[in-house]
């Protein structure tokens, strides 16, 4: 775990023990150094774009059944992008702006927060410096036409105490534990290799909106899923890092999380539904430990077909988009932007834009540290 990305992208390519200078004199080892790069960036590019499109495939299903969608759009569900409020749907009534199909919500609007700050300062050794920086553009989107997509309660308190002078180490609501941290910290294990950083700031990250200990570990969870899948690490591994990191942490999480690897063969409709339904399942999302658990269930059934993982997470009773944006980060990370649907990779909302923000994050993070 302790290995750079570098030397682990270099270590995976290599193919042979020869020389590293060939007939002509040329170094193979800068080849190897120049492509790592080029898949490390193709990696960041996956996730940035995966958790969009993730978000925006499973924007439209939530406040709708499984069964509703199914009935109304097809049997399959939605597998592709729709309008928030599309003609056929039914029910409930939306009240508000009308979003097109690819519109993301404010997990990803938040996430492309988080890249900024980290593209900005995040090699500043005073991690004050950064949280700082984060803050600062959450406040700024809170209070943006661009919130128009109904981000949680915690978040929206949390964003008025900061606008009127609150610090942000401050700022979160002590009790919340909504998923609403743990969606938007995929950039910040992208951008930084050493785990144990990782696992840090993203607590920090999370801390600025939500209290509660199964906010900030979920925060912790989701991001070391990323940085793992980052690195091809498979599902057993990172499930097994991150049990290991959150253990003592946060009870509810440590109990989901431990489920995981027992309800694989369980079909969603029986593991992604309310608690109440079945005690023994994941739940619908709604708090912070259900929404990373769904994620990492998704994943680890799909961890190399990103298209088979975001259908999945998307079609649920619960917060859709939460957990197909959480999943598309780490399958994305995975697989990469060559691995992502060509076909909704061009249609999510403000595609250029989240093609230069990977890029920027991808050459931000080579900074000396």
């Amino acid at each position: 775990m302790k290995a750079t990305m570098k030397a682990t992208m270099k270590t995976s390519m290599k193919t042979s023990m020869m020389d590293p200078t060939d007939n002509d004199g040329t170094d193979e080892s800068v080849d190897e150094g120049v492509e790592a790069d080029a898949v490390l960036a193709d990696r960041i590019a996956g996730s940035i774009v995966g958790l969009a499109i993730g978000d925006a495939l499973g924007y439209p299903h939530e406040f709708r059944t499984v069964a509703q969608v199914r009935r109304e759009i097809g049997p399959a569900g939605l597998v592709d992008f729709v309008a928030l409020k599309d003609r056929r749907f039914s029910r409930p009534i939306i009240v508000g702006t009308d979003h097109p199909p690819g519109t993301f919500t404010d997990d990803t609007q938040m996430s492309l927060a988080v890249a900024e700050a980290l593209i900005v300062c995040g090699s500043e050794p005073d991690r004050d410096a950064l949280m700082t920086e984060m803050a600062h553009r959450f406040v700024e989107w809170y209070f943006s036409d661009d919130n128009d997509r109904s981000p949680g309660a915690a978040t929206g308190a949390a964003c008025t105490a900061l606008r009127d002078g609150t610090s942000w180490r401050d700022s979160g609501v002590k009790d919340s534990k909504g998923c609403g941290a743990n969606m938007r910290v995929a950039p910040i294990g992208l951008y930084f290799d050493d785990l144990d950083t990782v696992a840090d700031v993203a607590r920090r990250c999370a801390s600025i909106t939500h209290g509660h200990p199964c906010g900030t570990e979920g925060a912790a969870a989701a991001a070391v899923c990323v940085a793992l899948a980052l690195r091809g690490a498979s599902p057993p591994d990172i499930h097994a890092e991150v049990a290991r990191r959150i253990s003592g942490r946060a009870m509810a999480l440590e109990a989901l999380w431990s489920r995981i690897p027992w309800l694989l063969d369980r079909a969603p409709g029986e593991v992604l539904v309310a608690l109440e339904d079945n005690p023994a399942g994941l739940g619908e999302s709604w708090v912070a430990e259900e929404a990373i658990a769904a994620a990492m269930y998704c994943f680890w059934r799909h961890p190399d077909d990103f298209h088979a993982c975001v259908v999945e997470a998307a079609n649920t009773d619960g917060d859709s988009d939460s957990i197909a944006c959480i999943a598309g980060s780490i399958v994305g990370a995975r697989v990469g932007l060559a691995g992502l649907p060509p076909h909704l990779v061009s249609r999510v909302e403000k595609s250029k834009h989240l093609h230069d923000v990977a890029q920027r994050l991808a050459a931000a993070r080579d900074r000396p540290r």
